[in-house]
């Protein structure tokens, strides 16, 4: 083989290499996005006729949209990757911790401003962050580093009906629905997933979808609320 043969069979394998490498290789590093909509059902007592049987069938409403903003939308089985700290913020207001859902990254800070002419103390017993950040007035703010991934209740000791929830993460791929309970995941790794839908006060319900590389998948939520006794 001559010299001229052998260079153009090194430049060939080492165009290959980079393409297996800096994510040029076709669908091998492409990555997809999840989309989807999370809606609230609320049982409710009233019943309406069917023409198909002679029984009534109960109704089912959706709750109001305001409570689809203490969603968080997550790939459950997510692998550990690196993500870059966040910073967030939960206001104390009318006596209320608003929002009272966050979700950030490890490593983020959490601010707790006072907008109350009252004082207001913010702590945590959680097993994944125990802290206590003491009274302080009007005006002033108080945060606090997440280190570790979890979940962390939030409370005021002053203010027993105040709670505030921190989803703690060790990856990038969550969210919080907007007002409509729409959302989507960007750049989720491609392959068999767990997709998690939680809520404060209903827990979380997990579908399982399939991620192909460079589509867009669609996954919908309707969170049971048990029915009242």
């Amino acid at each position: 083989m001559g010299i001229g043969a052998r260079n153009s069979v090194m430049l060939a394998a080492a165009v290959l290499g980079l393409m297996a490498t800096d994510g040029t290789h076709p669908a091998a590093q492409e990555r997809s996005s999840v989309r989807g909509r999370v809606s609230i059902g609320i049982p409710v007592t009233a019943r309406r006729p069917t023409s198909a049987y002679s029984r009534n069938v109960p109704t089912v409403a959706l709750a109001p949209e305001s409570e689809l903003r203490h969603v968080v939308v997550y790939v459950k089985d997510a692998p550990r990757t690196a993500a870059p700290a966040m910073h967030a913020e939960i206001r104390q207001r009318n006596e209320n911790f608003v929002p009272r859902v966050v979700a950030v990254t490890v490593g983020s800070t959490v601010d707790f401003p006072n907008d109350d002419p009252i004082y207001h103390n913010v702590f945590s017993l959680s097993r994944t962050k125990t802290f206590d950040l003491g009274r302080f007035p009007k005006g002033k703010s108080r945060g606090q580093l997440f280190d570790k991934p979890g979940i962390v209740k939030v409370f005021c000791q002053i203010h027993s009906h105040m709670s505030a929830t921190v989803m703690v993460f060790e990856h990038p791929w969550f969210t919080v629905p907007d007002e409509g309970g729409t959302f989507e995941l960007s750049n989720v790794p491609i392959g068999t997933h767990e997709i998690t839908a939680w809520h404060e006060r209903l827990g979380d319900t997990t579908m399982q979808l399939r991620v192909e590389p460079g589509r867009t998948e669609t996954v919908d939520f309707v969170l049971p609320v048990p029915a009242q006794p």
